[in-house]
């Protein structure tokens, strides 16, 4: 394994809005490649937002669907390696995804496996732990919830994993580029946490 610099963005999605958060991710890129990020993390179903009532109607195909298609051109046309959240459709069921493009193109994905309770109105678990190589190491994916269980991350490691992104959705409280937002999103967060 080499070293890799790595960016990890937090940003809110916007429900039902890919468009718009696919510009937004652009942004992130040209600033995280600007401070020499080699790759960037985005949050978990960032493209279309989380548990959206229209998840079903938003969910695309990958790797051909148009915001993948996006994405691995933002990842050809900044010479990086990105992993981006979105939901993704196959044969009618749909997925909580994890994107993983680089500068040549598609590198492969991870389905969320484990859904938490409100989760499972909307998705299906996914079955599969890919490694992928990139280059300079082997990235192993373990989505939000995933995290809680030890075994995937286990897996991965003996799978030949180098690093694991671990992309997350925190839907405690949304906030904006002001200062007190923030502040306050995070007491949030710590006293929900703390129950």
């Amino acid at each position: 394994m080499q070293t890799v610099n790595v960016a990890a963005v937090s940003m809110n999605g916007r429900l039902g809005e890919p468009e718009t958060v696919l510009g937004e991710i652009e942004d992130w890129i040209r600033q995280a490649v600007g401070h020499g990020a080699e790759l960037t993390l985005f949050p978990e179903l960032v493209v279309h937002g989380h548990c959206t009532p229209a998840t079903w109607e938003l969910g695309e195909r990958v790797p051909d669907g148009p915001s993948t298609q996006r994405i691995c051109t933002l990842a050809a046309k900044y010479r990086t390696v990105l992993s981006v959240g979105l939901t993704e459709k196959e044969h009618d069921i749909v997925y909580n995804t994890q994107v993983l493009a680089g500068p040549d193109g598609y590198l492969g994905k991870q389905r969320k496996i484990h859904l938490s309770r409100d989760e499972a109105l909307f998705y299906k678990g996914g079955r599969e732990l890919p490694v992928i190589d990139i280059g300079p190491c082997r990235i192993g994916t373990v989505i939000c919830y995933d995290s809680t269980f030890p075994e995937l991350a286990r897996i991965l490691a003996l799978r030949g994993a180098d690093v694991l992104l671990m992309p997350h959705a925190a839907r405690i409280r949304q906030w904006t580029d002001d200062p007190d937002s923030e502040r306050a999103a995070r007491r949030a967060s710590a006293v929900h946490y703390r129950q």
